[in-house]
């Protein structure tokens, strides 16, 4: 049986997510294992055979983890709460996320100031621990 987590997760929409394109799907998340840069690219679906065209990539250049859950396995694993955002990049405070990297890494990164962004689509949902926040880049039509 699992235990119920107590603490309660308030996810508030990212500052820098604003203005961004509403309905996006994740296309792709991609590590460059050797710089630590993480890109999500992100587009719009228009048909269904079809992969949507990226329309924005999120760059996070100081990793500290991530994981990426399917929409159906996340709706159990979210608050009630987290999903009357109007963003689709949102903060995560306080952070089971974060709690349990700090526990993983016996406290290591206690003095560096870590984000949890969580990044949701219909379809799947990426949580970031991240020092900086992403760079969003617009691609070119």
């Amino acid at each position: 049986m699992m235990e119920v987590n107590t603490i309660r997760q308030m996810a508030t929409p990212w500052s820098g997510g604003r203005g961004l394109t509403t309905g996006l799907m994740l296309t792709e998340v991609y590590q460059d294992v050797w710089t630590g840069r993480l890109l999500l690219s992100m587009g719009i679906p228009t048909k269904m055979d079809i992969p949507p065209q990226v329309i924005y990539q999120l760059q996070f250049d100081h990793l500290f983890g991530y994981r990426v859950l399917e929409g159906a396995d996340v709706l159990d694993y979210m608050d009630d709460d987290d999903f009357g955002s109007d963003s689709q990049i949102q903060l995560i405070t306080p952070s089971r996320f974060l709690i349990w990297f700090h526990q993983q890494s016996k406290g290591l990164h206690l003095d560096e100031d870590i984000q949890h962004y969580r990044i949701a689509s219909w379809d799947y949902c990426v949580d970031v621990l991240a020092a900086q926040d992403p760079l969003v880049k617009r691609k070119k039509e």
